[in-house]
């Protein structure tokens, strides 16, 4: 399970990673929690998210985290 801490352009954020095929699961104030594929490396995958947030055009300029949990 990886969680996405943020504030802003929550629903673009949970779009691209369900494009992206990750599972969204809930929220939980800030908290964005999504499923990975079954089997990945949960650190990969935690960078393969930031990576894909910061490659939009406006994760740049977010402030955000990821989290494996």
């Amino acid at each position: 399970m990886l969680i996405v801490n943020l504030a802003q352009k929550q629903k673009e954020i949970v779009e691209l990673l369900e494009a992206n095929g990750y599972k969204f699961v809930k929220k939980q104030a800030l908290k964005h929690y999504f499923e990975v594929p079954e089997g990945a490396d949960m650190n990969e995958e935690a960078q393969k998210v930031k990576a894909l947030i910061k490659g939009s055009e406006w994760g740049q300029v977010l402030f955000f985290n990821v989290i494996v949990a």
